[in-house]
């Protein structure tokens, strides 16, 4: 299918294709699908996405993303994520994200969060964070940290903020 064939595709026959059907769309089929069409993927199709599918995903198209969707991304899949997608997740869809697909993340992610994401986490997210990501946040972001969300964290993370954080 063309990009425009995909695009024309409704959410009704999304929610209805296979997982093949789905694979078969390849990178250049996903891309092509709007946020709408990305949030009617069933739970199957967002397992058996490909990360080279996962990471072609816009920010638009993270912002379809039902919490439950991306509570089943993979850490590969995760990992794939390109920093403007990345950037689109909202605080509640970070939150979805278990401490795998959470410590899955490059620092090169990680540096690459908004303070509103960073600001946003949940503790449980927060402490998510491995002691080898945390050194990655930005004093920006680290700012953005607020009292509660520290008070929450381990000494060794709390050290692992390093120059940025104190």
């Amino acid at each position: 299918l063309t990009s425009s064939q995909v695009a024309a595709i409704g959410t009704a026959q999304v929610a209805t294709m296979t997982t093949d059907d789905v694979l078969a769309l390849g990178t250049t089929g996903i891309k092509a699908m709007s946020s709408a069409q990305i949030h009617a993927l069933t739970t199957g199709d967002i397992v058996a996405l490909t990360s080279a599918q996962a990471g072609v995903l816009s920010s638009a198209q993270v912002q379809g993303l039902t919490t439950s969707q991306l509570a089943n991304f993979s850490t590969d899949d995760i990992r794939a994520l390109g920093s403007a997608a990345l950037r689109g997740l909202s605080s509640t869809q970070l939150g979805a994200l278990d401490s795998d697909q959470i410590g899955a993340l490059s620092t090169a992610q990680v540096s690459q969060l908004t303070t509103a994401q960073i600001a946003g986490m949940g503790s449980d997210t927060l402490n998510a964070l491995t002691s080898s990501q945390i050194p990655s946040l930005t004093s920006t972001q680290v700012a953005a940290i607020g009292t509660a969300q520290v008070a929450t964290m381990t000494t060794e993370d709390v050290v692992a903020l390093g120059s940025a954080g104190i």
